[in-house]
């Protein structure tokens, strides 16, 4: 028997990721005559662009994955469910089958869809309904955890965070939680700021977001070297509460600056975005905001030089 502590939530995300590609492609083949004109097959993965199904497949599925990592860690650590093996990996695929059909049909209920001028009513439209169906999806594969629990094989020895796994697993868990956020409400300005850039300046402008995002991670590393007996949790809320709203705020007012620019209509390229000064200023202005309040807030949380032992 092998023991981790991220291999089994990483194998549960894994199987997650796959069977709800294939749940969705089952449920698109059963819509095809109404969707698709012609042979499903040939539709979806001879005429589509793979840009947009490259996009479509990490927007629903890659993001997803990254929240059912995080909860799977979490949930697995307090169930004390450590040891990966074939009895556990069974009863994993089980619990991901379950959780995947039944957060299908929250989903298909949950996503609301309206013609909505606005972009500031229509984000926080966008971010209410998820919260409603992202909070659903937890409870829901909370529950299944605690219904197997006891089904589940554990080690006869609980897990012991070190002075050395402690500052590792708290960047991970912050890292994944806060990604999954900080991509999520990106995705939410873009549909309500649909009409402030073409689909290849939209695609470098995400490639930067991403990059800033990384490097915000990686010099925040750096940040996470106090040791710590218990998994953080309400450390770990408050951090990437803060730090993922204080880059929304950011990236929605840099949105906003830009959509009430008369010369966005003009437009048409990525070479003449970085032609104006401003607008390459107001990048460079919002990766090193991103890095700053990134590494600022996990300095806050865990960076204290001083030793002390968890408080929760």
């Amino acid at each position: 028997m092998e023991k981790s502590f991220f291999k089994l939530p990483l194998i549960g995300c894994l199987i997650y990721f796959l069977l709800n590609i294939l749940l969705n492609i089952f449920s698109l083949y059963l819509h095809a005559d109404e969707l698709f004109l012609g042979n499903f097959t040939w539709y979806v993965f001879f005429n589509v662009p793979f840009s947009s199904l490259l996009q479509f497949f990490f927007e629903h599925y890659f993001i997803d994955s990254l929240l059912v990592f995080g909860l799977l860690t979490l949930f697995f650590h307090s169930a004390h469910v450590y040891v990966v093996n074939k009895v556990n990996i069974i009863l994993l695929i089980i619990i991901m089958l379950i959780y995947c059909i039944v957060a299908y049909f929250i989903t298909i209920n949950t996503n609301v869809y309206l013609k909505i001028e606005s972009p500031l009513f229509l984000i926080f439209f966008n971010i209410a309904f998820a919260i409603i169906h992202y909070v659903l999806d937890a409870l829901l594969l909370y529950y299944l955890i605690v219904f197997c629990k006891g089904y589940f094989i554990k080690s006869q020895n609980e897990f012991i965070l070190t002075k050395k796994d402690s500052p590792n697993i708290h960047f991970v868990l912050f890292s994944i939680f806060s990604c999954f956020i900080l991509i999520k409400c990106f995705i939410f300005l873009n549909r309500a700021f649909l009409n402030v850039f073409n689909g290849s300046i939209y695609n470098y402008l995400t490639a930067i977001y991403l990059v800033a995002i990384l490097c915000g991670f990686v010099l925040s590393k750096q940040s996470f070297h106090v040791f710590f007996d218990k998994i953080q949790y309400e450390k770990l809320f408050k951090s990437v509460s803060i730090s993922s709203g204080l880059i929304f705020f950011f990236i929605f007012i840099a949105f906003t600056i830009i959509d009430n620019n008369p010369s966005k209509y003009y437009i048409d390229s990525f070479i003449s975005v970085f032609n104006n000064i401003n607008k390459l200023l107001l990048v460079i202005l919002l990766i090193s905001l991103i890095c700053l309040t990134i590494n600022k807030t996990t300095k806050y949380y865990f960076g204290k030089a001083v030793f002390r032992k968890s408080q929760n």
